[in-house]
């Protein structure tokens, strides 16, 4: 029996698909032929399909955003993220970057992609200059969809103020790298958490560490563990690594040696090999002048590859969705990361055992309790 021929009609300015990819018709025609026929219904889901991609790689304005701490020491590096927005799934992307006034930037890493977020990021290192000033990154980066090539470039909404006591020589690459990560040279990752938190926040937190076998990091003030001596010994007594986050929580990266060698003495004494202190909100981690006075007391900095911002109030989705994919404000989750949390954070008790999961989806490791 004869077949019919079908035919789907193309408007003008739609787009075909064909054997060579996708291209911009002319008013015309799709025929289904016998050896290889579609019916009209597949067609025009195609076409729709087609009409999407073409749009997200050439229609949808891309943008670029830049997330960097406000401040740190004149002479230290701080970590930013160089984020473009509006990204296609299908998209590849580099990123690149560069410094204002003289600053210095290098990007480190791989570009990640948040596919719920349709954006690509990057982390970059902005080195300040030695002397005090504002200062900014300028990212840039390439979006090609095919045979599509995008450019963007961009300078983010807030400079990097170079403040506080100056450092005298810049932080090497390799250095900076092993401060993220805590000196951890397993491929575990591993759970921290900060400042403190109310008794049902740590009971919470260490019965979900118990019952997954996990053993963390807490970076607790030192003033906090004075107020709550038997939540502080029931850390310890877990079996949990301490580190010191200093006595009060101030910017180190603003002080001179005399005071900063109070607010370390003042800080919990940290356990485990090597003792590791955490500078409050990573102000001037990545000094050299921090990293020999904390030496000096015979502590190795600590930063953090991952951040939860669970402080600010985030959903556990939000967060487990940050430790995957990662986003504007974090890195995602490698192997011999480190997550930042906070004992006081509103979900980090209650989405820890999420978190847990998470991490553990993404075939990573951690370090067992026992």
């Amino acid at each position: 029996m004869r077949r019919s021929r079908v035919v789907a009609t193309v408007a003008a300015g739609c787009v075909l698909l064909g054997g060579a990819g996708i291209g911009v018709a002319e008013a015309g025609t799709i025929a289904a032929e016998p050896a290889g026929t579609i019916s009209v219904r597949q067609a025009g889901a195609l076409w729709a399909g087609a009409v999407e991609v073409q749009q997200a790689a050439t229609k949808v304005p891309l943008r670029i955003g830049i997330g960097a701490p406000q401040y740190d020491s004149p002479g230290g590096t701080v970590p930013t993220i160089v984020t473009v927005y509006e990204v296609p799934k299908s998209a590849k992307v580099t990123i690149t970057a560069g410094g204002t006034g003289g600053s210095v930037v290098f990007c480190a890493g791989s570009v990640w992609q948040n596919p719920v977020r349709r954006t690509a990021s990057r982390t970059c290192y902005l080195q300040l200059p030695g002397s005090p000033g504002s200062y900014q990154v300028k990212g840039s980066a390439v979006v090609t969809v095919g045979t599509v090539v995008r450019t963007v470039s961009g300078t983010g909404a807030r400079a990097v103020v170079a403040d506080g006591v100056a450092t005298p020589t810049p932080m090497a690459g390799a250095t900076i790298q092993q401060i993220e990560r805590c000196g951890n040279t397993t491929d575990d990752v591993w759970l921290t958490f900060d400042d403190g938190g109310s008794k049902a926040q740590l009971t919470s937190i260490l019965a979900t560490l118990k019952r997954n076998n996990v053993k963390a990091h807490f970076f607790f003030r030192g003033d906090w563990a004075r107020k709550n001596p038997a939540l502080f010994k029931s850390l310890t007594a877990a079996g949990h690594v301490i580190g010191n986050h200093t006595d009060t929580h101030p910017a180190l990266s603003r002080m001179g040696k005399t005071n900063l060698v109070k607010q370390i003495a003042g800080g919990t004494a940290a356990t485990g090999t090597p003792k590791l202190l955490r500078p409050p909100f990573g102000a001037g981690a990545f000094t050299t002048r921090l990293q020999d006075v904390a030496r000096g007391q015979g502590y190795e900095l600590c930063r953090w590859t991952t951040d939860t911002y669970d402080w600010d109030g985030p959903s556990a989705a939000l967060m487990a969705e940050r430790i995957r994919y990662g986003d504007y404000r974090s890195a995602p989750v490698r192997a011999g990361g480190v997550i930042l949390m906070h004992g006081h954070g509103k979900y980090t008790a209650p989405g820890l055992q999420q978190i847990i999961n998470t991490v553990r989806a993404k075939k990573l490791t951690l370090p067992p309790l026992k």
